[in-house]
């Protein structure tokens, strides 16, 4: 990952939410193969989203400040889009915007204008670092789990495989 571009970049463009809109990732959890792993946005209304990740539906609701999660007040991103913004994070974790401008590679191609959000702490104090990039969405993401007892740590990541996104599919209420 690299610097590559400042162009002003909306929330909305970021974790593009229309209705139909799919990636696929590629899946480490440290076994010998990767596990194929599909997310759909199955609705969009304007405002809510559903998104359906394996046997889990997700709601979300796009506002001008940003995509958060309705049902606990937490956020997925949130504006201003700024390096060291922060904001309350899902399951409790803190989220901060880490890097902007970056480019990225992936089997799914090269994206530029992406920014990296990281999550810490929660219940589970789990780290969370993901990749979103502009009129693509999410492109890594990377969950590490530290074991309070030996200090050992548990990584999945996931790497965009391929998507299909609308090329209107800006969610800016």
């Amino acid at each position: 990952m690299r610097t590559a571009s400042t162009r002003s970049i909306e929330v909305g463009d970021l974790y593009p939410l229309q209705t139909g809109n799919a990636w696929s990732y590629d899946v480490d959890t440290g076994e010998a193969s990767t596990t194929l792993a599909i997310t759909r946005v199955e609705s969009f209304d304007g405002r809510f989203a559903e998104v359906r990740t394996g046997q889990t539906l997700l709601r979300y609701e796009v506002l001008s400040q940003g995509i958060r999660v309705p049902s606990a007040d937490e956020w997925v991103l949130r504006a201003p889009l700024e390096e060291g913004a922060t904001w309350a994070g899902r399951g409790g974790r803190t989220a901060r915007l880490v890097s902007t401008g970056m480019r990225v590679e992936t089997r799914a191609g090269t994206f530029d204008d992406c920014v990296l959000v990281s999550e810490t702490g929660g219940k589970l104090e789990l780290e969370v670092q993901t990749v979103y990039c502009a009129s693509v969405g999410p492109v890594l993401v990377e969950s590490t789990m530290r074991s309070n007892l030996s200090d050992r740590a548990l990584t999945v990541s996931a790497q965009l495989r391929g998507y299909e996104v609308s090329p209107t599919s800006s969610t800016r209420p």
